[in-house]
């Protein structure tokens, strides 16, 4: 089963992004958990709520760009401190089912 990261949407679906070396990259953390952490250390995120973050959500979000993800460490209160990710980082081809 493949791992479900997690983003901070707004009420208007506007999906949280971060600024790291003058690239926009889609804010993710490794689970609900993580997100309340970073939401707790960051009051200007109180307008955002964790949803799962899914495939069909971000080319919903944004369907004509290339875009790139940042794992917030959600032991820093910086939202700047992790790591960048790839979307086949986030998003792995499914497993073929080996035939019975």
């Amino acid at each position: 089963m493949a791992k479900t990261y997690y983003v901070l949407r707004r009420a208007n679906g506007d999906i949280l992004t971060v600024d790291i070396e003058g690239r926009q990259a889609i804010a993710i953390w490794e689970d609900e958990r993580a997100v309340r952490r970073s939401k707790l250390t960051n009051p200007e995120l109180i307008v955002y709520v964790p949803a799962p973050l899914t495939r069909q959500l971000v080319e919903r979000r944004f369907p004509d760009r290339d875009v790139s993800f940042f794992l917030v460490d959600s032991r820093d209160p910086d939202l700047k401190t992790g790591r960048r990710m790839s979307p086949a980082d986030v998003f792995p081809e499914p497993e073929l089912a080996e035939a019975a």
